[in-house]
C-alpha cells in the first residue's frame, strides 16, 4: 500500500493530502527560497553571540532581553540585534507555515472514513484555494 503523510493514497484522503503538499510547496516555495541555510546559521551565531554576553533570549524573556540589549549602548550588539528580530520573524512565517501544513494534514489523518468526501473536502478546501 503507497502512503502520503500515513494516508493511504489511493483513498480520497490520500489524493487530497497529495494535494495538500503540492499546495503546500507552492506556498513555502517563496519564504523557502528566500531563507538561507545562511540566514539559519547567522540566527545561530547571534544567539550564541548573545548568551556569551550574557543575554539568554527565549520566547518568554525576549522583550525584556531585546530592552537590556539596547540599554547597553553597544552600537555592534544593537545592530546583531535587529539582524537576529529580522530573521526570527522570517523563521516563524515558516513555522506557521509548517504548523497549518501539519494540522491539515493531522485531520485527514484522525477521519473515520479516508473516503469520506464531504470530511474531507472541509478539512482541505480553503488551503487549496489560497
Amino acid at each position: 500500500m503507497r502512503e502520503i503523510e500515513g494516508i493511504n493514497l489511493e483513498s480520497y484522503a490520500g489524493k487530497a493530502a497529495l494535494a495538500v503538499k503540492t499546495k503546500a510547496r507552492g506556498i513555502f516555495g517563496d519564504d523557502l527560497l528566500i531563507f538561507e541555510l545562511l540566514d539559519l546559521i547567522t540566527f545561530m551565531l547571534l544567539n550564541n553571540k548573545f548568551a556569551n554576553n550574557g543575554f539568554f533570549i527565549t520566547d518568554e524573556n525576549k522583550e525584556e532581553k531585546y530592552i537590556e540589549i539596547i540599554e547597553t549602548c553597544n552600537d555592534s550588539l544593537i545592530e546583531d540585534l535587529e539582524k537576529y528580530i529580522f530573521l526570527l520573524d522570517k523563521i516563524k512565517i515558516l513555522q506557521n507555515k509548517k504548523n497549518e501544513y501539519d494540522s491539515i494534514i493531522d485531520s485527514l489523518k484522525y477521519l473515520n472514513d479516508y473516503n469520506d468526501q464531504s470530511s474531507v473536502n472541509n478539512i482541505i478546501e480553503s488551503y487549496l484555494r489560497r
